[in-house]
């Protein structure tokens, strides 16, 4: 049964340091949180790397398999392509390969997911006027998301 995936962004938390940091997490079956709801981690490189492993799922063969990470290392989420719009993903944490929660999802709602929460970062990151080569290469590959079809 295929089940319901967002990514959550708060962007009150966003703030800039070296990096753009703020709370960032997997929300599934609208009450699950992954790795945790207040997980505080690099906003702008994990949708980066979002965007990343969601295009390769969109391309790739069926039984592919891509790695959604989180800067701590620990948690991690694997996503295997099952067909043409369904991913199987396991989240995993406390460095073990072993899943805590695993479930089907849709590649497009993964999609759009990335989508809104990357313009509502990008939207903060400009309200704010930060600037910086990690927000550029976000925007390049929101633009190159949203122009890439399904």
């Amino acid at each position: 049964m295929v089940q319901d995936v967002r990514i959550e962004i708060d962007v009150n938390t966003l703030e800039r340091r070296k990096n753009i940091t703020g709370t960032i997490c997997f929300m599934f079956n609208y009450h699950h949180y992954f790795p945790d709801q207040d997980w505080s981690d690099f906003v702008v490189r994990i949708l980066s790397w979002g965007i990343k492993s969601c295009k390769g799922l969109m391309v790739s063969e069926v039984g592919r398999s891509y790695e959604f990470d989180f800067m701590d290392g620990t948690p991690i989420v694997f996503a295997k392509k099952i067909d043409d719009k369904h991913v199987e993903m396991s989240f995993c944490e406390g460095g073990s390969l072993k899943a805590e929660f695993s479930g089907l999802f849709t590649i497009q709602q993964l999609r759009e997911s990335l989508l809104s929460a990357s313009k509502k970062v990008i939207r903060t990151t400009d309200r704010n006027k930060w600037v910086s080569r990690d927000i550029d290469d976000l925007k390049d590959l929101l633009l190159s998301l949203e122009k890439y079809p399904l």
